[in-house]
């Protein structure tokens, strides 16, 4: 009985230690970040994607920054220059002539906004307002029950 003992007890001291170890040899500290890039999406009205869509690039002047063609998702992203925050994108759909569009990017509006979702978080008032009917039904389902109840035992 006392080498079982010994052994449990030998056991949980390798498995704190080694917990304890790991612990202490943590001291490197590694910081990693990512620059963004600026991705489109070019579809149809139907929702198919643009594919191989010829994309241009303008800045804020009308200068030409960068040309490129759609994956096959319809996608075609790009890294924005430093100190540039406004950029107009135009994508012509070569398989489908005619088929043209162009919208304009503002990297300080859009950063303004990063932190809702997509500007579509209801105002303050409509949640309060939205949580107090959701428990005020609950209530109500709560007292039908009850009385559901009431009625079966009587």
């Amino acid at each position: 009985m006392k080498i079982k003992r010994f052994f449990t007890i030998l056991a949980l001291l390798l498995v704190l230690s080694c917990v304890s170890i790991s612990e202490v040899s943590a001291h490197r500290l590694i910081i990693d970040h990512e620059i963004g890039e600026i991705e489109i999406k070019a579809y149809f009205g139907d929702g198919t994607a643009c594919q191989d869509a010829n994309v241009k690039v303008y800045d804020k002047e009308g200068n030409l920054y960068m040309t490129g063609v759609t994956d096959d998702k319809g996608k075609f992203s790009f890294p924005p220059e430093i100190g540039m925050e406004e950029y107009t994108v135009a994508v012509d759909a070569v398989h489908m002539p005619g088929h043209k569009a162009e919208t304009l990017i503002n990297l300080s509006q859009a950063a303004a906004g990063a932190g809702s979702a997509g500007g579509t978080e209801m105002p303050l008032y409509t949640r309060v307002t939205a949580g107090l009917g959701y428990l005020i039904g609950l209530a109500g389902a709560a007292m039908v029950y009850m009385s559901w109840k009431l009625k079966k035992k009587i």
